[in-house]
């Protein structure tokens, strides 16, 4: 079993559960939020190229920060996700 080995914690009080299975539940609910941050960003995407297409010459600019937004926000649900990860992979 991995613990946390710097603090010498095997057991929470008050519960059943141990330090795995609250990291395990922290990792669980990680995944769930990048399956549907990710899921949202494609869809937000598909709505920016559709609006890409069919705006005005004004209006494309504006468009396209949206879609270089949403791009960003995909890269920055990765990263974060990834340094949840390596934190619990730490432990």
């Amino acid at each position: 079993m991995k613990y946390i080995s710097l603090l010498k914690i095997s057991h929470l009080e008050g519960g059943e559960y141990d330090v795995n299975s609250i990291l395990n539940a922290i990792k669980t609910l990680t995944n769930w939020c990048l399956s549907i941050g990710i899921a949202a960003a494609g869809v937000s995407l598909v709505v920016g190229f559709i609006l890409y297409a069919i705006a005005d010459v004004d209006k494309k600019a504006q468009v396209k920060q949206r879609i270089i937004q949403t791009l960003l926000g995909i890269a920055g649900i990765i990263l974060a996700i990834s340094l949840v990860n390596l934190i619990i992979d730490l432990f």
